[in-house]
């Protein structure tokens, strides 16, 4: 039997710092290029924020929908001194056009046009049918709102096709120059301390996997997984006695390790465009309950995906060698982790490790399970 599942990251291996970064399949090129299969997903913030505005401009449109109607049927048409009024009306309905068809391009120009056509025409139906000459010269403005509502709404969605376009090309040219300065920087760190790249790359994809388990959009993933290869970066600043010290270290050596989290902010805070990623890398060493560091945040301060690469982090800490302590098993390490659970580690991201896990080994178990003997069922 031949079984294909995504394998579990395995113990480092040393294999040089040209395995320094390791990203996501379809993350880089050849040459570290964006090679965007689609349009990147939108953040659900700017989601919320564009749903908002269209609900606000929908609101305005139909405002002016219905202020423009009710003085329509308000004011007297017998009055020839009034008539300009009912012309001025007639054209204040182009208004919640061009406000649909900036909201919704080209589709929003012709649906309010499909709106202000029939209204405006009731309103004629009902106070000039009397007078068909005037009828017949004010039909006019139900073509206009069409023609109006269609030739805003294209070049609204023209407009806004060449800003996206532009807006991708910006995005590809900065997470390329992004993509180098983190590339530099795994690589200087490969060269000193190549067991911690390889943390980072286990780190990295058991992130990834939880992250997924638990729903996380794809940027928020691809973003998560960059901030956990670069989560330890920082400790090319801490010196070799403490970094590679066998052992425990002193209240003073405990301090300037844990300096490695701000060192490694300062680092990516040099690169353009790693600002989500040096969020989520500060907050990697925060607890729920707050006694985290570097600022003790809470579980409420804390980014959920950060929750995330704290719970990886230490189950990869605790299931590799260390100077020192020896690896344990991963039923070990989540035996040790469980009481940490709600206190020092996300009770989702937790939850979700042990699914990760436990599809693993299912796959593992039907993969290298034998054929049925012959003769037994």
């Amino acid at each position: 039997m031949v079984c294909t599942y995504p394998a579990m990251p395995s113990a480092p291996t040393h294999s040089g710092a040209s395995h320094a970064l390791v990203v996501r399949r379809g993350e880089l090129g050849s040459a570290g290029h964006h090679l965007p299969a689609k349009r990147r997903p939108e953040t659900r913030e700017r989601r919320g924020s564009m749903q908002t505005h269209q609900k606000s401009q929908i609101q305005r449109a139909a405002f002016w929908t219905v202020g423009i109607t009710v003085a329509h049927f308000a004011i007297n048409t017998h009055s020839p001194a009034l008539h300009w009024l009912h012309i001025l009306l007639a054209g204040l309905f182009l208004i919640p056009i061009v406000i649909c068809a900036v909201a919704f391009e080209l589709k929003g120009g012709l649906l309010a046009s499909a709106v202000a056509s029939p209204v405006y025409l009731s309103h004629l139906l009902w106070s000039w049918g009397d007078s068909p000459m005037a009828n017949l010269d004010q039909y006019a403005w139900i073509g206009v709102y069409s023609v109006v509502g269609a030739i805003t709404g294209h070049l609204v969605q023209s407009s806004n096709m060449r800003k996206r376009q532009r807006d991708e090309v910006i995005a590809r040219s900065q997470r390329t120059e992004m993509i180098n300065g983190i590339t530099g920087l795994l690589t200087a760190v490969g060269v000193r301390d190549e067991a911690t790249i390889q943390h980072s790359r286990r780190v990295a994809e058991l992130s990834t996997a939880i992250a997924e388990k638990l729903g996380v959009e794809a940027h928020e993933v691809s973003q998560l997984h960059l901030a956990a290869l670069v989560h330890d970066i920082g400790k090319a600043g801490v010196p070799d006695a403490i970094l590679f010290k066998h052992g425990s270290l002193d209240d003073e050596q405990t301090a300037a390790m844990r300096e490695h989290v701000d060192i490694a902010v300062g680092m990516l805070g040099e690169i353009p465009g790693t600002e989500a990623i040096a969020r989520l890398v500060s907050q990697h060493h925060e607890s729920p309950d707050g006694s985290g560091y570097p600022r003790g945040l809470t579980a409420s301060d804390i980014d959920p995906t950060a929750a995330v690469l704290r719970v990886a982090d230490v189950f990869a800490a605790l299931t590799e060698a260390r100077p020192y302590h020896e690896a344990m098993t991963e039923s070990e390490a989540l035996q040790a982790m469980e009481s940490l659970r709600g206190t020092k580690l996300d009770e989702k991201a937790f939850a979700a490790l042990h699914r990760v896990l436990a599809n693993t080994t299912s796959a593992d178990e039907s993969c290298s399970g034998t054929e049925p003997a012959e003769g037994t069922s």
